[in-house]
């Protein structure tokens, strides 16, 4: 219903600087792991999300393949849609990629342009729901954040607390007893956000009001006649705080120290173990 998390695991410069900002302008949640030993740990806080693997370095594909296929064994991982991203591999490797793994993101050539590479992953993202019912990216608002909002009525000025943002609309928390103040369907004129630095002025329209206890949520949207750069900022202030969320757990993550040249044991099932249970799924696939 929300989408899911974009990650693009070791990529190469043309997929970090043209392919993930190009899925971002497209209102996609998208994030870079550059170490391979942070993926997992990083991973296991994101179920459902999708995450492309450059294999063409800092591993060799056999190690690739023994860090993809331990999604498998994972309970915490298993949810992680993987993808692959080369521009080396040969027919061999794809083949023996694709036949034993696990990829519903698919194994995507790079010897083509970034516009083809783009197409290619918006369809995948597309068919997989990547940006849910909303169509937006968004953001929670919490109490670290330096947003503010207000407008006038009358002669009086209120404030109201954001829940949530995207560049469509937000979601605000006002008292219960202001629910008057937001009939459905209504506009509102001269609406004043402030998010960190950047301060604007905007007209919204009100999409629904619900009274929950002493508090009423309001669900807006900017109007049409909003100015893109408003949006553009809002946009990159999403994004902004997103990334530097996504830093701050990282520096507390524990790096994932397997050796993946050697197929490891996974969760205390020995390699001979693994190999008999693909066999015997292998055998009756074929049948």
């Amino acid at each position: 219903m929300f989408g899911r998390k974009i990650f693009f695991l070791n990529p190469p410069l043309s997929i970090e600087n043209v392919v993930a900002e190009n899925l971002k302008e497209k209102e996609f949640e998208v994030y870079i792991i550059r170490e391979y030993t942070l993926a997992k740990p990083l991973l296991r806080h994101y179920p459902n999300a999708i995450c492309w693997i450059f294999i063409d370095d800092v591993l060799s594909f056999d190690a690739w393949y023994n860090f993809i296929k331990s999604f498998e064994y994972d309970d915490e991982l298993k949810s992680i849609f993987i993808g692959i991203l080369t521009a080396r591999a040969k027919p061999k490797d794809q083949e023996t990629f694709i036949l034993n793994l696990k990829l519903p993101g698919g194994f995507v050539r790079l010897d083509q342009k970034a516009e083809e590479v783009t197409n290619q992953l918006i369809g995948i993202l597309d068919l997989n729901g990547a940006r849910g019912v909303r169509k937006y990216i968004r953001l929670d608002v919490d109490e670290t954040l330096d947003v503010n909002a207000y407008f006038s009525n009358g002669n009086n000025l209120y404030s109201f607390k954001l829940k949530d943002i995207s560049p469509a609309g937000f979601a605000a928390i006002t008292p219960a007893r202001l629910v008057n103040l937001f009939p459905k369907d209504a506009f509102i004129r001269n609406v004043s956000l402030t998010l960190d630095r950047y301060s604007f002025t905007c007209s919204i329209q009100i999409y629904n009001t619900t009274v929950i206890g002493n508090n009423c949520v309001v669900i807006a949207f900017f109007t049409d006649n909003t100015k893109k750069e408003i949006k553009k900022k809002i946009h990159d202030f999403i994004f902004q705080t997103l990334t530097t969320r996504n830093k701050i757990l990282i520096e507390k993550l524990n790096r994932d120290n397997t050796d993946y040249n050697i197929r490891p044991a996974i969760d205390g099932i020995a390699d001979e173990e693994i190999e008999e249970a693909e066999e015997v799924v292998e055998d009756a696939d074929n049948a």
